[in-house]
């Protein structure tokens, strides 16, 4: 049997064909190894995290929201929209729970709150923060509407 060198040419790439498949195969299941070891690792490490403020950040860095608790407000979470400024807040203080939502300049325009005191309410603000449109169920029985001009004060409501 006469062996040429183009046989032997064929035979080593062959060979450096297969070796490299079987570097591959071996590569992905030690990366898939590890994968499965370092979720599970992960799992038994995130049972619990304990901290006083978590700041969640886009790519480039900014604050897209914050979850912590407020004096005076309690647990807070408040999100951010790609200008850095406030989209939407919700905060559970004493009173009771409240959503509030910001327009593009950050000012507050929508705020919903179900407090104990005055039962549940959503509120319609102006460019200026000023509540212009509110609707209430006072006591937890009497639903109410009321229009308010640029101070404060109504100007039509029911009942």
């Amino acid at each position: 049997m006469d062996i040429t060198p183009n046989d032997l040419v064929r035979r080593i790439a062959r060979l450096e064909r297969a070796n490299r498949r079987m570097s591959w195969i071996a590569g992905a299941m030690a990366l898939a190894a590890l994968a499965a070891w370092s979720t599970g690792m992960v799992r038994a490490a995130a049972y619990e995290v304990v901290t006083g403020r978590l700041v969640l950040t886009d790519a480039a860095g900014g604050t897209r929201a914050i979850l912590s608790v407020v004096d005076g407000f309690g647990p807070s979470l408040v999100i951010y929209g790609e200008n850095g400024k406030a989209g939407a807040a919700l905060a559970m203080p004493p009173e009771g729970p409240t959503l509030a939502l910001y327009d593009q300049n950050g000012q507050l325009r929508v705020r919903l709150a179900a407090l104990e005191a005055t039962g549940p309410s959503l509120a319609l603000n102006d460019a200026k923060r000023r509540p212009r449109l509110q609707f209430s169920i006072t006591g937890g029985e009497v639903p109410s509407v009321m229009l308010l001009n640029e101070t404060g004060q109504p100007v039509w409501r029911t009942p």
